[in-house]
């Protein structure tokens, strides 16, 4: 049943080392030693890296709206199934409407539904859904009654026919014990109450947000370091060969792989994305949200930089997992692990503070060059974009990430407006078939500097 949803890659990811040489020119920083050098160098010349930003929410007339925060941050599950499976619930659903909408959350393989949608016969679908079919079948008459009892649920309050799927849900938190017992009771099965189940069987499925945690939660940083000492380099050898050429032809002067297994999955509107090379600097960039009252979810998605080695650098580092300089003819790339990390805030308000937090404590300005009262690893020009169109002119700016996408992995060149039609051509000419897509984007001002030559800040 499990539909195994990957959503593709080119609508969430871009990678830092990929910033088309057309209308500005963009380098990547390394993993070894010598590479941190030549980042820092290089960002004092011209910039670095860019990834993700805030966004505004807006309400149902796309208006943008003012955002509250709360202690139990809503999940979205309105939005989220909208935006990923295509499922806008009616407001009554039905036997028919329900069944459907599970379909596109879960796959077709799912039996219909009999007479009147209640809550007990939505949970009996949810849990064959959600792959729990034949647990909930090994749930023996006593097993049953203790298992609904332990739940709060008396044996003679359910009908028969659900009592071992309601016992099967609630054991697995496929469902609450509150609606639990909403089901026992026989209560009306509301439209809000369809989004929250759905949800919970695409998260099930492996088909929900795909994160670490929390910023607020203390095992986040442990999580952080996990994720990072896991990434090793990975390749796609149509999309390197494709992405070489751009470099030989100077369509970019450097690309970068992302791989779909990694996506986050978040809410775009609620979403940032932030590059960087240093895990340091993430440890420090989350206790500086903890510090300012900002909360969100994290993933920390691995990307593979891929830009020119100059032979002046010196002479070619030994190879590691995360660090290797690969010679073709009289080309040397840099094949370097970096990641981009992925926020989704709580809300509006919090992602439009992102910015002048990040201007505040993790960016480097002329009079600053030490980067005192910084944290770690701050860069002249950070880099942080949105796929949001309707961020504030002042600080956000229009760009194109020029994806080409084989199967689960894509690259991400970066190009200005008036470069992107030329970009994208040249792109498909090399690319032999391959999916080519310009996906606009908002970036920081800084960076955005960075991409025009206009400033090293």
């Amino acid at each position: 049943m499990r539909k195994k949803f990957l959503r593709n890659v080119s609508a969430a990811a871009v990678v830092s080392a990929a910033v088309l040489a057309v209308g500005g020119c963009g380098g990547n920083s390394g993993q070894t030693e010598t590479s941190a050098v030549q980042t820092e160098a290089s960002t004092e010349a011209a910039g670095e890296e860019s990834s993700a930003a805030p966004e505004t929410k807006e309400d149902e007339n796309g208006k943008g709206t003012e955002s509250v925060k709360t202690d139990q941050p809503s999940e979205n599950p309105k939005a989220y199934l909208k935006e990923y499976f295509g499922v806008e619930v009616g407001e009554n659903p039905d036997a028919a409407s329900f069944l459907e909408d599970l379909k596109k959350v879960a796959g077709d393989e799912i039996a219909p539904l009999e007479g009147e949608l209640t809550w007990a016969s939505a949970v009996q679908a949810a849990v064959s859904a959600a792959d729990y079919e034949e647990l909930a079948l090994s749930y023996p008459k006593e097993k049953t009654t203790e298992r609904l009892k332990a739940h709060g649920i008396g044996e003679s309050d359910v009908e028969e026919a659900y009592q071992a799927a309601l016992a099967c849900a609630l054991d697995v938190s496929l469902i609450s014990e509150e609606d639990g017992k909403r089901a026992a009771a026989g209560e009306g099965f509301t439209a809000a109450d369809e989004e929250r189940l759905l949800m919970k069987v695409a998260e099930a499925n492996g088909d929900g947000r795909n994160y670490l945690g929390r910023a607020s939660q203390p095992e986040i940083y442990g999580k952080l370091d996990q994720a990072w000492n896991s990434f090793i380099i990975f390749d796609d050898g149509q999309l390197s060969q494709v992405g070489r050429e751009a470099v030989e032809q100077q369509v970019s002067t450097g690309y970068g792989i992302k791989s779909a297994a990694y996506n986050a999955r978040f809410l775009p509107e609620l979403t940032l994305q932030y590059g960087h090379s240093d895990i340091k600097h993430a440890h420090q960039l989350i206790g500086l949200l903890n510090s300012e009252d900002i909360d969100a979810k994290v993933q920390l998605e691995p990307k593979i930089s891929i830009y020119q080695y100059l032979l002046e650098w010196g002479p070619v580092p030994e190879a590691t997992p995360t660090y290797e300089v690969k010679q073709f003819g009289d080309l040397y790339l840099v094949y370097a692990v970096e990641y981009d990390l992925m926020l989704e805030f709580d809300n509006t308000e919090d992602m439009l503070r992102f910015d002048s937090v990040i201007n505040d404590f993790a960016k480097k300005n002329e009079g600053n060059e030490e980067a005192v009262g910084l944290i770690y690893g701050s860069w002249w020009q950070p880099l942080y974009s949105t796929t949001r169109t309707d961020m504030p002119e002042d600080a956000y700016h229009q760009m194109f990430d020029c994806v080409v996408t084989n199967g689960i992995y894509s690259i991400h060149p970066f190009a200005l407006p008036e470069n992107k039609d030329s970009v994208i051509e040249k792109l498909k000419e090399m690319s032999d078939g391959l999916e080519v897509e310009a996906v606009e984007r908002y970036c920081n001002t800084a960076f955005y500097h960075y991409l025009k030559g206009e400033d090293y800040q």
